[in-house]
């Protein structure tokens, strides 16, 4: 048997609202969740659905309540001090210092100073007195140095040589480290050599393996040779060096040192005052000269450097 028209609508309204009345169901027993992101940060989020049903007008009306848990997590950095942001896992007892920048006022030298092992710059503060002596102080040593570069090719660069002992003490301002005043032990040193050679070459002589010798401009009786002057014997020698590059290098060494004293022709600039120029090097004597210098020959060349002498503070090495 057919159905009429009428039936057939009637037939069709129940069959969907009795669609809608199961899908109502179904939505007021469902719970949604899901992940959503506030600014950086992942938040649990969980949607309860409540389902309203008007049986006059058969609309739904959903509403929608959220509830948010919300998890902090905080990372906990172990604090470094100066000592293993310098030294790090190497057992070495002193680093050479690359100085970038130095800027001074009445009271204090603020040092910018590269990390050759880490690759990164930091700032030092510590007292003007201890980087100055007479009217030199690290400032000009390193604005002479970037001039007599720029005029001559050149390629010199000034170390601040600390050493480790009670580095750790230093404290941390204004991203500046303040070093320990009285507690800290250093050398200031000029060298066209790169860090690891200047380390290279006092680690030497701390070992007792080198001596340093102080040369001058004057030429001496032999080839290659030059006058100088050793503490160690306290008078007068005759240094025989390997070639004539490093005599070379030595009369470039005592001109920057003149330029940097404004002491242009000064032929021995280098046994007492504010800088010493100082070869470092494995010596043996091999005679002695007229009965009166005696004559020491290079065996193993570690470089001259240009040491300004500390009017205050405790030197790292005593025999610069």
């Amino acid at each position: 048997m057919g159905f009429t028209r009428r039936e057939f609508l009637k037939s069709a309204l129940i069959s969907v609202a009795a669609f809608a009345g199961s899908w109502a169901g179904y939505l007021s027993l469902s719970e949604v969740n899901k992940t959503r992101y506030e600014g950086n940060k992942m938040a649990n989020t969980t949607e309860m659905v409540t389902t309203t049903q008007s049986s006059q007008t058969n609309t739904t009306n959903t509403t929608v309540t959220e509830t948010t848990t919300q998890t902090n997590s905080t990372t906990t950095q172990t604090p470094q001090n100066l000592e293993q942001i310098l030294f790090g896992n190497n057992d070495i007892q002193f680093i050479p210092l690359e100085v970038t920048n130095v800027k001074t006022d009445s009271n204090n030298a603020y040092l910018t100073v590269y990390n050759y092992l880490t690759q990164k710059q930091l700032t030092m503060k510590l007292p003007i007195q201890y980087v100055s002596n007479g009217n030199i102080n690290i400032g000009n040593l390193l604005s002479g140095v970037n001039n007599y570069n720029q005029n001559n090719g050149l390629n010199y660069k000034v170390y601040f040589v600390l050493g480790r002992a009670n580095v750790d003490q230093a404290v941390q301002q204004n991203d500046q480290w303040i070093l320990p005043d009285s507690a800290i032990y250093y050398n200031i040193v000029i060298s066209d050599k790169g860090p690891q050679d200047v380390y290279n070459a006092l680690q030497n002589l701390l070992n007792g393996n080198a001596t340093v010798v102080m040369p001058t401009s004057n030429q001496g009786p032999y080839s290659n040779s030059l006058y100088g002057w050793s503490n160690a014997i306290d008078e007068s020698i005759i240094i025989e060096y390997q070639n004539g590059q490093q005599v070379n290098s030595v009369g470039n060494y005592i001109n920057l040192a003149d330029y940097i004293l404004g002491t242009p022709n000064n032929s021995n600039p280098t046994n007492g005052g504010i800088l010493h120029v100082d070869t470092i090097a494995s010596i043996q004597e091999s005679g002695v000269y007229q009965n009166q210098y005696p004559v020491y020959g290079v065996n193993k060349y570690l470089g001259t450097y240009i040491v300004l002498i500390q009017g205050q503070g405790t030197p790292l090495f005593l025999n610069l």
